[in-house]
């Protein structure tokens, strides 16, 4: 059963439509006063709408754009006396469905199955439409959070997409970005590199991923590119920090340890969260004239000479906010002499920990 109201102010099309409406099982209104439609129709679900096109005092043409905005899932029926093709005359883009006339209920019946199909059709439609509008939002929402580039191309190198932190890492707007040629804006080259993974990803159909140089943005990257089958096809290029395999780093820590302690010039580990002595190398030891119960794990500040002390932490300090650098202080050995030295600080990442490496330079050497 369908909720149904009538807008005419001809006696015979009332009741015509109405009896076989509600023949049918159909929950019918009238309105015969079209300033009072909107009264009658607002807060209510109908599911059609007809409108006699040769109602008075409102145009037919204002009540269907009327009953659009108001009842957006309602399906609009033309009631007309114009056979076809002249019912174009009342033609308008708010209805899809006519009754000509002489009315009977069989036209009615055809009319309304019809009309109704039609409106689920729309339903379903709208229904669809807002799911795949909702999912490509949140979609976008979601490789806008990601803290790496992500980018889309065509097969020809054009940005057609590009998530947040790509414009971000780039320091570009949209209109800088979208269009351009990818080696033009991550590479600021005239062609793609002559290894270029985008191409080799294009030629194998297969994912490809190298690490590289972007000059663009200043960094050296694994480049991960994906070949996409969409309208047209094209290419995802996911940008971030290169990964290392356990082996090599297992090789590269084993390598870092040996050049550690094997150094002539002594080396301290800083913990940079509380600035305390975490590793020193064998020379450092000698020249701290200190074992190693007695040094790890020992305030920094401990090692100078109590005087200069604070300073020397902070020097230390703002050096690591410059990404390293110098400076003259005095330290405190094991036997208590005092040595002049050269500090050298270094921030480092060892098992993926912040520390910082310092070196210890004797005057005397210099």
């Amino acid at each position: 059963m369908a909720k149904i109201i009538v807008i005419s102010q001809d006696l015979e099309i009332i009741d015509t439509t109405t009896r076989s409406l509600k023949n049918e099982g159909h929950d019918v209104c009238v309105c015969s006063k079209p300033a009072d439609v909107v009264s009658i129709v607002k807060g209510k679900d109908f599911d059609l709408v007809f409108i006699d096109v040769h109602v008075r005092d409102v145009q037919y043409e204002k009540i269907a754009e009327l009953m659009r905005s108001i009842l957006p899932d309602a399906e609009i029926v033309s009631i007309t006396n114009y056979a076809f093709p002249y019912v174009s005359t009342y033609d308008t883009s708010h209805v899809m469905s006519y009754l000509v006339q002489p009315l009977t209920d069989d036209k009615i019946r055809n009319v309304v199955s019809r009309a109704l199909r039609q409106a689920m059709i729309s339903r379903e439609r709208r229904r669809l439409l807002s799911n795949v509008t909702a999912a490509k939002k949140q979609w976008e929402a979601t490789v806008d959070a990601i803290d790496d580039p992500i980018f889309l191309t065509d097969f020809e190198y054009n940005v057609l997409r590009a998530n947040l932190m790509t414009y971000r890492m780039l320091g570009k707007g949209v209109d800088k970005v979208l269009g351009g040629k990818c080696y033009e804006i991550f590479h600021c080259a005239e062609r793609p590199p002559r290894d270029c993974p985008g191409k080799r990803a294009t030629t194998g159909g297969t994912m490809v991923s190298d690490v590289m140089h972007f000059k663009g943005l200043g960094e050296r990257l694994s480049c991960d590119v994906y070949p996409q089958v969409f309208s047209g096809g094209g290419l995802v290029h996911h940008l971030h920090a290169p990964v290392i395999s356990y082996e090599t780093q297992t090789e590269l820590m084993t390598t870092y340890e040996h050049v550690f302690d094997e150094s002539l010039v002594p080396i301290l580990l800083i913990d940079v969260e509380d600035y305390k002595v975490v590793d020193a190398n064998r020379r450092a030891l000698e020249f701290l004239a200190r074992e190693p119960g007695m040094i790890f794990n020992m305030p920094l500040a401990n090692l100078f000479v109590p005087l200069l002390s604070e300073r020397a932490v902070n020097s230390l300090m703002e050096r690591l906010r410059n990404r390293g650098g110098s400076f003259r202080s005095k330290i405190v050995d094991g036997h208590g002499r005092e040595k002049d030295v050269h500090v050298i600080a270094n921030p480092v990442n060892v098992r993926s920990k912040r520390l910082a490496a310092i070196m210890l330079i004797s005057v005397e050497l210099l």
